[in-house]
């Protein structure tokens, strides 16, 4: 007959094991996060340089699939994943909107640049939207899909409403290469955008004859 102590013993060992082995199975898998990194950009133009006004960029919109915080891994047009351990340190959108403006700033050579609603009492130039319908990669490629607006406040005139596509080859065989092929997606937006305001600006800015009677 077993002593009672040793039973007892017995019995604290297979409950311990229990809970560790129910730990182990419902502990969270680690996450890994990520951030668009800045791409150095060289200067366009000078034409902002000294520029008063401000150039605001809307709220990014992101297609519905995209505002999972995970990774997407897309197929087709309909067909697509997202990860569930390798997800953005932030909402993407945000992410988005600060390297466009981070990458302008350098392109154009001016700080005049700010997410909507901008400062309080800053004049408003030129404003800018972008719709992002693909951001995803997948072991080759990262494919950007977007369309942006640029439009004139004080006028009130749309000038320019453009797709923009462009797919990278992604260099590393992990997820740091899907996000390095992400952010050199951005900063093709961004160069794309910036010649768009520098053709705008300069437009604007040509001294206008009178009409000859």
């Amino acid at each position: 007959m077993k002593h009672p102590l040793h039973v007892l013993c017995n019995l604290s060992a297979l409950l311990l094991c229990t809970v560790l082995l129910n730990a182990c199975i419902s502990a969270p898998t680690a996450k890994t996060l990520y951030t668009l990194q800045p791409v150095k950009q060289e200067l366009l133009g000078l034409d902002f340089v000294g520029f008063s006004d401000m150039i605001l960029l809307m709220p990014v919109r992101l297609a519905p699939q995209l505002q999972n915080r995970g990774l997407i891994s897309q197929r087709s047009a309909t067909e697509f994943t997202a990860s569930v351990d390798h997800l953005w340190a932030g909402p993407l959108d945000r992410q988005i909107a600060e390297n466009l403006i981070g990458n302008l700033k350098e392109l154009l050579g001016t700080d005049n640049l700010a997410l909507y609603p901008g400062p309080r009492f800053g004049a408003t130039r030129y404003q800018v939207e972008v719709e992002i319908s693909e951001f995803s990669g997948s072991e080759q490629s990262f494919t950007l899909r977007a369309v942006y607006t640029l439009s004139d406040s004080a006028s009130k005139t749309m000038l320019e409403r453009k797709s923009f596509l462009k797919t990278l080859a992604i260099d590393k065989p992990d997820h740091s290469g899907y996000v390095e092929s992400a952010s050199r997606a951005i900063a093709n937006l961004s160069k794309e955008v910036a010649v768009a305001l520098l053709a705008a600006r300069r437009s604007q800015s040509q001294p206008q004859h009178p009409h000859e009677k």
